[in-house]
């Protein structure tokens, strides 16, 4: 089950420069996903950070993959490729970059580039009061439709401005090809459903331009 939606003084996620802050949305408490883990950040957990965090990046991811780059600064490091296959696998540096790659990736698919099944996300402190984010799942995109069981790790690092929060600093994912069995299958065959058409409109994050 993916992470619950968030109002209110919660965690939000916006771009580069943005980062993972507090409360976009404003007004009142909110009911958030609830997770025990190490306080940080005004005392909220980094399992909520973790979740805000993946609810929002796979979002944008899908519905706006042009402004994915925006979660990331220009010291972030990014990885794309298979597991096993060390050589094949493609790096970026920088939003600029990184935009790049991600716009290759999902082709000229401007709005749901891709679908997302996410099986797991696991949150821990790390340095600095940075988080360590992974994030298993199955991806299948419009230009290349079939799912594929993948694992992603980020670090979201802390950020001052423009508002204390986090942004990527590391981003790496790897595709498991082995993984075929009937769960993948399955899987593939609900990402591939035309989606729901919602009764309102989902509210999007802000999202700034790169600093």
């Amino acid at each position: 089950q993916g992470p619950a939606k968030t109002e209110g003084a919660t965690p939000g996620v916006g771009g580069a420069g943005q980062g993972v802050g507090r409360g976009r949305h404003g007004g009142g408490s909110g009911d958030v996903m609830a997770g025990g883990g190490t306080e940080t950040v005004a005392g909220t957990s980094v399992d909520v950070i973790g979740a805000v965090f993946v609810d929002e990046y796979y979002r944008i991811l899908a519905e706006e993959p042009g402004n994915l780059h925006k979660f990331y600064k220009e010291n972030s490091v990014f990885s794309r490729g298979d597991e096993g296959d060390v050589g094949a696998a493609i790096s970026a540096v920088g939003p600029e970059e990184i935009n790049s790659e991600v716009m290759a990736q999902v082709g000229a698919f401007e709005r749901r580039a891709c679908r997302t099944q996410i099986l797991g996300i696991a949150s821990q402190e790390s340095l600095q009061g940075g988080v360590l984010v992974l994030v298993t799942g199955y991806l299948s995109s419009t230009k290349d439709p079939d799912a594929k069981y993948f694992t992603q790790v980020f670090f979201l690092d802390k950020q001052t401005e423009p508002f204390e929060g986090f942004y990527v600093l590391n981003d790496m994912l790897r595709y498991s090809p082995s993984v075929r069995t009937n769960a993948a299958l399955q899987c593939q065959a609900a990402l591939q459903r035309p989606p729901q058409v919602q009764s309102q409109p989902q509210r999007l994050p802000q999202v700034a331009a790169p600093q």
